[in-house]
């Protein structure tokens, strides 16, 4: 009996290190980004987050980032309103008809595209869309964020469908509803957390994505938004850049946007938690 206790005590340990181990990066990183970032958000204050960047030479003024976020939130919430449809559509199909032979095509391209470098799909749709145009735009910038977040979004969408206990929707067909009801009322109802998990992480890695931005949005900052069929700038185009750069002064607006970056994930996340919760079936 002492040496089962014992060895018990020696596994929890062991298993309660171990996570600590695997989550001390995650929080150093955190720590990281806020010493370095905070102060240039709170030294900036609202200029921070309204005005377009200095230029090289201006050493002395610290400007904002409003271009790239104003970048940013224009592109993540066109490409999220362009993937979610089509995936939470796709992921609906193919848990209704799961031996069907366009099921099995759709499968296999979620899992390609899950598997394929952004930076591909940033040179497909630079093909597609800029090439032809003879110009850079933000729509571009959008397509190609939409072709990163549909994979997610069916992946996750999919599996929880397919999760949702058959005696469910039996019963709800039982009682005489019809099949866009079982899927809306039911299914979906049920499989909502995971969802919304699904949504949550697809606009969060469309937010971080910088390669695709690099052949369709490019990026400009002499103005806050110019329009959708302009250049656009977006947080992780204006970090990309400034962090190369040879000027200090860039290196921390570099590191108060990769603040605000950080923010924006984690308020996305809270925020995705509390809308499940609000949910009800």
């Amino acid at each position: 009996m002492v040496s089962r206790k014992l060895v018990d005590r020696i596994f929890t340990v062991s298993v309660t290190l171990l996570a600590l181990v695997a989550v001390l990066p995650i929080f150093h990183i955190i720590y990281y980004i806020t010493i370095k970032g905070l102060p240039v958000v709170l030294e900036g204050g609202v200029n921070f987050f309204t005005q377009i960047p200095p230029s090289p030479i201006r050493v002395n003024e610290l400007g904002g980032i409003a271009p790239a976020i104003a970048g940013t939130l224009f592109m993540t919430a066109v490409a999220t309103v362009i993937a979610v449809p089509i995936a939470v559509l796709a992921s609906v199909f193919s848990a209704e008809y799961p031996n069907h032979n366009l099921t099995k095509i759709v499968r296999a391209t979620s899992r390609s595209l899950l598997e394929v470098p952004t930076i591909v799909i940033g040179i497909v749709v630079f093909a597609l869309l800029v090439m032809p145009f003879g110009r850079f735009t933000a729509i571009a910038g959008a397509v190609a964020l939409a072709i990163v977040m549909i994979p997610y979004v069916y992946t996750y969408t999919e599996l929880a469908l397919l999760s949702v206990p058959r005696t469910y929707i039996e019963a709800a067909y039982g009682i005489g509803m019809k099949r866009a009801q079982v899927i809306y009322m039911v299914t979906m109802g049920v499989a909502r957390r995971g969802i919304v998990r699904g949504i949550t992480i697809a606009i969060a890695k469309a937010m971080g994505e910088t390669a695709p931005l690099l052949f369709t949005a490019f990026g400009a900052r002499n103005m806050i938004f110019g329009g959708p069929l302009e250049p656009s700038d977006a947080i992780t185009l204006m970090i990309y850049v400034f962090i190369q750069s040879p000027f200090e002064h860039w290196h921390r607006i570099a590191w108060g946007a990769a603040f605000l970056l950080l923010v924006l994930y984690l308020t996305l996340f809270l925020i995705s938690r509390r809308l499940v919760g609000e949910v009800r079936v």
